[in-house]
């Protein structure tokens, strides 16, 4: 039971309701949109001790409840600080927990088996992949970094990608692309539970990395970084033979170094939000900031809920998938702190957050406009 190694931890909960946060700084968001105490880290913990205890079973209407947390992090913050308590990995214990009882709830079935034949969450062909690597790179050409766009990138917003890589060039980076060999990272897969679907996946890609002999795997997708950084090496066993990093981090690093001379752009104020995936999983908050604020006419104005207590996009832990609704007051909810702060641009570096807020920007008829970071620095080379 996967739920027993994390059964101190459990029992450490003391129900302070520092997971809560107070009236003006909720810390939540899902139980600030459902007002439910199941939506809480401390009653995903009550959950946890009842089927610890054998008096809750895994069922349907449990299993929709344990898909009410976006695994954002949030409350992680709070609960490592006050008794040390890892929430998402015990709420995602319970999800593998359910599908290895045969608990699964119907919404994720077409899900899972549109990935799992696929190999990426569209249903798309994988040589719509090789699109990307025929308009840049000759066959069997080699380079010590390897750019993976991931399945969002790839297939719903495939400019990102183009503008990663036509930054590359401007910096002079080689560089090279799986292609048809990349499959989706696994990440849906483990945030439903399905961990031999996401182990499966985890080692092609590995396999595939590895035979190209990179030394550094780049990704523009917030979830492919948390992924290939965290997730893999627990799969793999061990250290990875290559380093991960996320674009961020990297167009910082050619920016500083002056590969990328950055020039004003026709946006003015802009705001920027933190992917839960880079930011609260990977400490990655100054990088973006730098970037941003190496472009000359650009200000930078802070959302009241920024850096580690900023607020999910509403994409996190496929609540998207079964509670539709929700995750859309989520996103709706960060479009309005985004307006609050009198930018017209919000700049995120997550093409699920991009996509949730694009779509909560268009249904609220706010005006702001959605962007990624890479698109934010061409535009500042271009002008």
């Amino acid at each position: 039971m996967m739920l027993e190694s994390y059964k101190r931890q459990i029992y450490n909960c003391g129900r302070c309701g520092y997971c809560l946060g107070g009236y003006l700084d909720h810390i939540c968001p899902s139980r600030f949109i459902g007002g439910f105490e199941s939506a809480t880290a401390r009653g995903r913990m009550l959950i946890a001790r009842a089927l610890l205890e054998r008096k809750l079973n895994y069922s349907q209407e449990l299993v929709s409840v344990l898909f009410k947390c976006f695994l954002c992090g949030a409350c992680d913050v709070k609960c490592s600080q006050a008794a040390k308590i890892k929430v998402t990995e015990i709420t995602k214990a319970m999800r593998a927990e359910a599908i290895e009882a045969g608990v699964i709830l119907e919404k994720l079935i077409p899900a899972a088996k549109i990935l799992s034949e696929s190999r990426n969450i569209y249903g798309k062909p994988s040589a719509e992949r090789a699109s990307l690597t025929c308009s840049y790179s000759k066959k069997n050409r080699s380079s010590d970094l390897l750019y993976f766009p991931g399945c969002v990138i790839t297939f719903r917003f495939p400019e990102i990608a183009q503008n990663t890589i036509q930054l590359l060039k401007v910096a002079g980076v080689d560089f090279i692309l799986l292609g048809e060999d990349e499959w989706c990272c696994g990440n849906p897969f483990l945030s439903m539970g399905m961990l031999k679907e996401a182990e499966r996946f985890a080692l092609h890609n590995i396999g595939a990395i590895r035979r190209k002999g990179v030394k550094t795997v780049l990704t523009s997708c917030a979830g492919c970084y948390r992924v290939l950084s965290q997730d893999y090496p627990k799969i793999f066993g061990g250290e990875l033979p290559f380093k991960v990093m996320h674009v961020t981090r990297f167009l910082n690093q050619l920016v500083n170094e002056g590969s990328l001379k950055l020039k004003r752009t026709k946006y003015g104020k802009v705001t920027y939000h933190d992917p839960c995936e880079i930011g609260r999983y990977g400490g990655i908050y100054d990088e973006p900031r730098e970037v941003i604020q190496s472009v000359p006419n650009l200000k930078l104005v802070e959302m009241n809920k920024s850096r580690d207590n900023s607020w999910c996009c509403g994409g996190g832990g496929s609540v998207n998938i079964v509670h539709t609704n929700l995750a859309f007051s989520v996103s709706a909810l960060r479009i309005k702190q985004a307006q609050e702060t009198g930018a017209k641009v919000l700049v995120t570096a997550c093409p699920t957050c991009l996509q949730m807020l694009e779509l909560a920007s268009k249904r609220t008829g706010a005006k702001i406009h959605v962007i990624d970071i890479a698109s934010l620095v061409l535009d500042a080379i271009k002008t």
